[in-house]
C-alpha cells in the first residue's frame, strides 16, 4: 500500500511569502486612517508614520521649499504637521478627493496603503508636495536672491536639455548630465570647477555649463546651479534684505508653538468657546452652552480676554510688537485658523 504524501506547499512553514503580501500583512496605514477618522484614536501613532515620510520626500529639497527659507529639523516636522492637518481638515477639489477631505477619501475610497502614501506624499500632486510648492512660491515672492537662483535654476536646465545627456542614478535620484564630446578628461574637485568657470569672465550659461561638467564631470542641475553660482556670486544677494510681510504669521513655526502652549493653558469653558466660534456659534447659541456666559457683554468679554492672552504670546513669539490696530478680536480668527490645523478633531 502507497503512502500518501501531504502536499508541502500548504503545511510547511517554510514556503516562502512575496514581499506584496509581507508588505499588504503589516501595512497599518489603512487601519490607521480608518480609526483616526472614525473617533480621533492612534492619532499619534499616524501621525509618527507620517513624519518618517515626511522626512523621505523632504531629504532632496533645499532650503528655498521650507517655512522661513531654512531647511532644520523644526522645519521639517512643521511640514508634516501641516500636510497631517491638511488631510485631516481640509478638503479638496481634485482628483481623487472631489470636495472631501483626503482622510475621508482614502476611508470611502478603501485605499490600500500604497495608494495612501502616494496621495499624501510622493505623487507630483501629493499633499506634502502642494505644501513644498506653496513655501517655495511664497519664498520666492518675497526674496529676490531666490529668484535669481531660480532662474540660473531654469537656464541651466535648458542648456543641458538641449547640448548634453542625462545619466540615471537610479529610482528617486535626479540624472546627472554629461557632455558626448568623445574625450578623456581628469575629473577634478568641485572647488577646481568652481575657479576655472570664474576664469572665464563670460556671463554665457551654455560656456559655463560646458565647463563645470568638462573639469568636474558629470553633475546634477542643482550641483551645476551650486557650481556657477559660487563662480559668479549672486549679483543682488549684499544689497538683499528680506521685508517683513504681514501675512506670514500663521505659518511661522515659533508662532504654532506659542499658540500650541497657550491653547494648552485655557480653561475648558475658554477651549469651548474658540471652538464654538470656529464653527460659527451666534450670541444666544454661545450663551445657551455655557451658564457663565449670561448676556452678550458677557460673551464679547471672554473674546477679549482669550484674544488679549493670544496676542501676547504671539508678539513675544516674533520678538516684537503688536501692531497699532492689532486687538484681541481681530486676532482671534488668524489663530482659530492656526488652533484648527494643529488640532483638527477638535475644530472640525
Amino acid at each position: 500500500m502507497r503512502a500518501v504524501l501531504p502536499n508541502l506547499d500548504k503545511v510547511s512553514p517554510y514556503r516562502s511569502i512575496s514581499p506584496r503580501e509581507l508588505m499588504d500583512a503589516s501595512d497599518t496605514m489603512p487601519d490607521l486612517v480608518r480609526s483616526f477618522e472614525r473617533d480621533g484614536s492612534n492619532a499619534a501613532t499616524l501621525l509618527r508614520e507620517f513624519m518618517r515620510h515626511i522626512a523621505k520626500v523632504a531629504r532632496p529639497y533645499p532650503d528655498a521649499y521650507f517655512a522661513l527659507g531654512q531647511k532644520s529639523e523644526d522645519a521639517v516636522d512643521d511640514l508634516g504637521n501641516r500636510a497631517f492637518s491638511s488631510c485631516a481638515s481640509i478638503e479638496k477639489g481634485r482628483f481623487p478627493f472631489s470636495g472631501r477631505t483626503p482622510f475621508a477619501s482614502f476611508v470611502q475610497e478603501g485605499f490600500d496603503g500604497r495608494t495612501i502614501r502616494y496621495h499624501s506624499f510622493y505623487a507630483k500632486l501629493s499633499i506634502t508636495r502642494e505644501l513644498l510648492r506653496d513655501d517655495y512660491a511664497f519664498n520666492l515672492r518675497r526674496n529676490p536672491v531666490l529668484r535669481w537662483r531660480a532662474e540660473l535654476y531654469a537656464n541651466i536646465g535648458a542648456v543641458l536639455k538641449g547640448s548634453c545627456t542625462p545619466v540615471p542614478q537610479g529610482r528617486g535620484l535626479p540624472p546627472k548630465w554629461a557632455r558626448n564630446t568623445g574625450a578623456l578628461h581628469m575629473v577634478r574637485p568641485l572647488e577646481v570647477a568652481i575657479a576655472r568657470v570664474r576664469d572665464l569672465h563670460t556671463d554665457d550659461i551654455q560656456a559655463q555649463v560646458f565647463e563645470a561638467l568638462r573639469t568636474a564631470g558629470p553633475q546634477t542641475q542643482s550641483r551645476l546651479t551650486h557650481i556657477i553660482e559660487a563662480a559668479t556670486g549672486c549679483p543682488i544677494a549684499e544689497d538683499h534684505e528680506v521685508d517683513p510681510t504681514e501675512d506670514d504669521t500663521a505659518d511661522r513655526m515659533g508662532v504654532r508653538q506659542a499658540v500650541a502652549e497657550a491653547w494648552s493653558t485655557l480653561e475648558d469653558s475658554d477651549k469651548s468657546l474658540l471652538i464654538a466660534l470656529a464653527r460659527g456659534s451666534s450670541y444666544d447659541e454661545l450663551i445657551a452652552a455655557s451658564p457663565s456666559l449670561n448676556n452678550k457683554v458677557a460673551v464679547s468679554r471672554a473674546v477679549s480676554r482669550v484674544g488679549s492672552l493670544f496676542l501676547e504670546v504671539v508678539t513675544e513669539a516674533i520678538g516684537g510688537t503688536a501692531d497699532a490696530t492689532a486687538t484681541p478680536r481681530t486676532l482671534i480668527e488668524p489663530i482659530l485658523t492656526v488652533l484648527a490645523e494643529l488640532y483638527p478633531h477638535d475644530f472640525a
